[in-house]
């Protein structure tokens, strides 16, 4: 099952989301899941405080510790998107700014869409 789409064409203005990190109040979870849940609930409040929709995501780059994870980002960014599919680039990585940061996702959202 496919949660990405080859190509997308995007109109200006765009919103573009820096890399987001699962920490949260000084707290990082240890699991996969609850890291990615962090992480798509700040994408998602950035992109309500800017007037934008989830639904128009075009694109979003996840940058991943290990590749064990595929299962868990697959269910989490398939519930995320709803029906749409942004094009994506998934990396695996041997690591991010914290040693207990297992992903990082950053967005680019058209606002006028």
């Amino acid at each position: 099952m496919a949660i990405y789409t080859d190509s997308k064409i995007i109109r200006e203005p765009l919103l573009i989301i820096s890399g987001q990190t699962p920490q949260k109040d000084n707290f990082i979870p240890d699991s996969i899941e609850e890291q990615l849940d962090i992480v798509l609930e700040k994408i998602a409040l950035i992109i309500s405080e800017n007037q934008a929709s989830r639904k128009n995501i075009g694109k979003m780059n996840v940058y991943l510790t290990h590749s064990q994870y595929l299962n868990a980002v697959r269910e989490k960014l398939t519930a995320f998107y709803g029906e749409n599919k942004p094009t994506m680039t998934l990396v695996i990585v041997a690591g991010l700014v914290h040693p207990d940061f297992k992903v990082e996702i950053d967005a680019l959202v058209p606002l006028n869409d």
